[in-house]
C-alpha cells in the first residue's frame, strides 16, 4: 500500500503557501497562535507519562516523530526543550522550508521528505508520535491510525490535534475563519474530513490504545488560543496503552 493516506490536492495546497509558513501574520497565523498551548499540552503529557523530573533540557532523550510537520511550527518548540525530533512530510517544498528555518534557529531537527508508510517499513519506533492539524487533511483515517500504532514504543504516547465534526466547527472553521475573516486560505478544509473524538477513540481502541487526556483548543479574541473543556471545534487528545482492559 503506497501513500493511501495522502491527499495530493492537500499537499499541493500547502506547498502553494510554503513561502508564508513562518509569517506569523499570514496564512499560518492560526497555527502560530495555537503553537504555545499545543506545546504546553504535549509537554505535560510527556512529563506525566515518562515521570520526568529534570528542569533543564526537559525532553532530553525523548524521541518524537512529528507526522505532517510542514514547515516545522510544531517541531521547533519541542526541539528547543531537548527532544530528539524527527519531522516527516510529503511535501519537498515544506521540508526545505523547515530545514532552512531550523538552521537559522540553530536547531538540530531530522526533517525527512518521507511518508508514514516508509517509517513503518523501516521498523522505526518513537516514544511520542504527534500529528497536529493533520487528520482533517488525510485520506483513510483508519489506516493512518493503524500506521501510527506501528511506530510507537510500548510505553509511548500518541498526541493528535484536529477539528471536531460539529455544526459549530463548520461555522467557525469554514464560514468564519476561511470565508469571513480569511485567517485560513479558502478551501483549506472540507467538513467531510472533520472527525469527532469518539470516532478517533473507537479507531485506536482496535489497536489497544485509549484516551488518556483530551482538551479543547478554544479561539479567543485577538487570535489567542486557550486549553479548555470545550471540544466542539478544535481539540487535542493524548492516547496511551496503559491499563487497557478489552
Amino acid at each position: 500500500m503506497i501513500n493511501e493516506t495522502v491527499d495530493k490536492n492537500e499537499v499541493n495546497l500547502f506547498e502553494s503557501i510554503a513561502d508564508e509558513w513562518w509569517d506569523e501574520k499570514g496564512s499560518m497565523s492560526f497555527l502560530h497562535a495555537m503553537s504555545e498551548i499545543r506545546t504546553k499540552f504535549i509537554l505535560n503529557e510527556i512529563i506525566n507519562n515518562f515521570k520526568i523530573k529534570r528542569k533543564k533540557q526537559i525532553l532530553k532523550n525523548i524521541n518524537i516523530l512529528d507526522i505532517g510537520c510542514g514547515g516545522g511550527i510544531g517541531s521547533e518548540p519541542l526541539s528547543r526543550l531537548g527532544a530528539n525530533l524527527t519531522g516527516i512530510d510529503e511535501s519537498k517544498e515544506l521540508i526545505k522550508v523547515a530545514e532552512l528555518h531550523a538552521e537559522g534557529m540553530n536547531l538540530k531537527i531530522d526533517y525527512k521528505n518521507m511518508s508514514l508508510e516508509t517509517i513503518v517499513k523501516k521498523e522505526k519506533k518513537f516514544d511520542v508520535v504527534i500529528a497536529l492539524e493533520l487528520i482533517e487533511h488525510i485520506n483513510n483515517i483508519d489506516y493512518f491510525c493503524k500506521l501510527i500504532s506501528k511506530v510507537i514504543n510500548k510505553n509511548g504516547i500518541i498526541i493528535l490535534s484536529t477539528i471536531n465534526k460539529t455544526i459549530f466547527s463548520k461555522l467557525f472553521v469554514i464560514n468564519f475563519a476561511e470565508n469571513l475573516i480569511k485567517k485560513i486560505p479558502k478551501g483549506t478544509h472540507s467538513y467531510e474530513k472533520f472527525v469527532s473524538p469518539k470516532k478517533i477513540e473507537n479507531i485506536f481502541l482496535e489497536f489497544n490504545y485509549k484516551i488518556n487526556n483530551i482538551k479543547g483548543l478554544t479561539w479567543m479574541p485577538f487570535n489567542r488560543w486557550i486549553l479548555s473543556d470545550n471540544t466542539l471545534v478544535n481539540y487535542i487528545v493524548c492516547f496511551n496503552k496503559k491499563n487497557i482492559n478489552i
